[in-house]
């Protein structure tokens, strides 16, 4: 006998592991329970990344932040998977998360969201910190380009669908693909060790961060430069990951003083479902505006998190209601982004619609991840770009 479980039922059970580590300490009288004013509330929970990341310590810092300057009490929850910190804000365990990648395959219910417990989801861009993540080999190696990889050791991250597209992008800009170089499985934590120890010549990581820092403390490390791309190939790296641009940096870990690169440049955003109240979000927006300039140096990034840093393109997922009022009131909404935004709500009206029809017809299929995407493909209109915008390559 089959047995059907609702998507929320079934992520209850994701949140449950991680909510170990906050129930002792988010225990409330009702009256404690009750809203500080302003639109924040006493007690709220974000998912995230693992404790000793920096996107951990970025959302720490904020999280400190709020409390002290608006009296929410904030406890971060973690999980290593893109469904393990997603989960906790579908089932309301979580009220925002930063995460990866997976608030938009999440979004459209694509790869592992093309399932009976997920299907597209409405989720919200809240804040889009930007950051930049490449490939780096060690200086010693001999690689210089991205050309050079061919026969080389090269990582594929073990459950990480969305970095081994970049790492495929970044193939491509040199030439190449999977085939032309030894593709070695690894855990992403493990590129470091590996790299020291030469069973990996190219590893993808964040232009910061103590993991590089100590690498190259070892074995000075090289950027590999992204930029220069034919238009095929640049063509090549929206299909494959629509969410990133070309970013040029300089002051990365092993960089020396006036050198640039490009790599990639993308957010790992705060997120929250469409129904997170609008002045909630706002009153959050609002703090963070305020108190901001005195915790730039909390973190390596916490500088992108100013709302003159924050990336508005690509957009991919709609942004929240509150975020938009935000946005309007600084002065960095435009007309472009509102008709992408139009946009991706009527895709999402469209996803959702057809979305049980879709996986009745199709929940035992082997290729039903294709068949959502070719779906999507022949049926639903191409996205606005948004022109309005500027964007730093």
């Amino acid at each position: 006998m089959s047995h059907t479980v609702s998507r929320r039922n079934f992520l209850k059970g994701i949140g449950a592991l991680g909510m170990l580590t906050v129930l002792s300490s988010c225990a409330r009288t009702p009256q404690q329970a009750a809203a500080v004013g302003g639109g924040l509330p006493a007690i709220s929970v974000w998912a995230t990344y693992p404790t000793g990341t920096g996107t951990y310590n970025d959302l720490a810092a904020l999280a400190n932040m709020v409390s002290a300057n608006g009296g929410t009490r904030v406890r971060l929850m973690t999980d290593n998977t893109g469904i393990g910190r997603l989960g906790p804000v579908i089932n309301g365990t979580a009220q925002y998360g930063r995460v990866g990648d997976e608030y938009y395959y999440a979004f459209e219910g694509n790869d592992e969201y093309t399932s009976e417990n997920w299907g597209p989801t409405p989720i919200r861009l809240v804040w889009t910190p930007p950051g930049n993540y490449g490939i780096l080999t060690r200086r010693d190696s001999g690689i210089e380009t991205v050309a050079d990889i061919r026969g080389k050791r090269y990582p594929r991250l073990i459950s990480s669908t969305s970095m081994n597209r970049k790492l495929e992008v970044a193939l491509a800009l040199g030439g190449l693909t999977t085939d032309d170089v030894e593709m070695v499985d690894i855990a992403y934590s493990e590129q470091a060790e590996a790299m020291k120890t030469g069973h990996l010549d190219v590893m993808y990581q964040n232009v910061v961060g103590g993991t590089i820092e100590e690498l190259n403390s070892q074995y000075p490390i090289r950027w590999l430069d992204l930029g220069g791309g034919t238009p095929e190939q640049y063509k090549f790296w929206e299909e494959l990951s629509p969410m990133s641009i070309p970013g040029e940096f300089q002051d990365g870990v092993g960089m020396k003083p006036g050198e640039t690169c490009v790599n990639m440049r993308y957010s790992l955003p705060i997120i929250a479902l469409e129904d997170r109240p609008k002045d909630e979000v706002k009153a959050i927006l609002d703090l963070l505006r305020d108190n901001i300039d005195n915790h730039l140096t909390d973190t390596p990034d916490m500088d992108n998190f100013t709302p003159d840093s924050v990336m508005l393109v690509p957009m991919t997922v709609p942004f929240h209601e509150g975020s938009i009022e935000f946005f309007k009131e600084i002065g960095r909404w435009t007309p472009g982004l509102q008709r992408r935004q139009d946009a991706l709500l009527e895709r999402e009206k469209a996803m959702q619609k057809q979305w049980p029809t879709f996986w009745e017809n199709n929940r035992e299929n082997p290729n039903a991840r294709e068949l959502w995407v070719e779906w999507k493909r022949e049926n639903l209109p191409a996205l606005p770009e948004v022109t309005d915008v500027e964007t730093t390559t």
